[in-house]
């Protein structure tokens, strides 16, 4: 009778057990957080690298039709003229800075200032790259 009454009182966890298990149930959703971010910082490198991408296509097709070779657009000239649709794109890079367009001759280079928000960093996404 008193094993049987002594299994009864074991069956549950000690608070040591419990602790134990929520600290590796932190430290594992720690390390996915983690990775996580990571993931999503280079999803907006490659957004902005192509949302730039289509803006300097959108530029070309400005002096194309039309336009003297000389100006260089800004992006609500590009939206007043009909080259770009009014939409996320043009609105601001994926962390919400406005897009810089740089002309050079008869080239356009469009540079998004990145995660530091900052322009002229290393972190600047530029199309085409210097």
């Amino acid at each position: 009778m008193q094993v049987t009454h002594r299994r009864k009182l074991r069956r549950g966890f000690s608070l040591v057990e419990i602790v134990v298990a929520v600290a590796i149930i932190a430290l594992i959703s720690a390390g996915i957080t983690v990775a996580v971010i990571k993931i999503a910082l280079k999803q907006k490198i490659e957004l902005a690298r192509s949302n730039a991408e289509t803006l300097r296509a959108s530029v070309k097709l400005w002096w194309q039709l039309g336009s003297d070779n000389v100006t260089c657009p800004t992006v609500p000239m590009l939206v007043a003229d009909g080259a770009v649709d009014k939409g996320k794109l043009v609105k601001a890079d994926p962390w919400g800075e406005p897009w810089a367009i740089k002309c050079d001759e008869n080239d356009a280079t469009v540079i998004s200032r990145g995660p530091d928000k900052t322009l002229d960093t290393d972190d600047d996404i530029r199309v085409p790259p210097s």
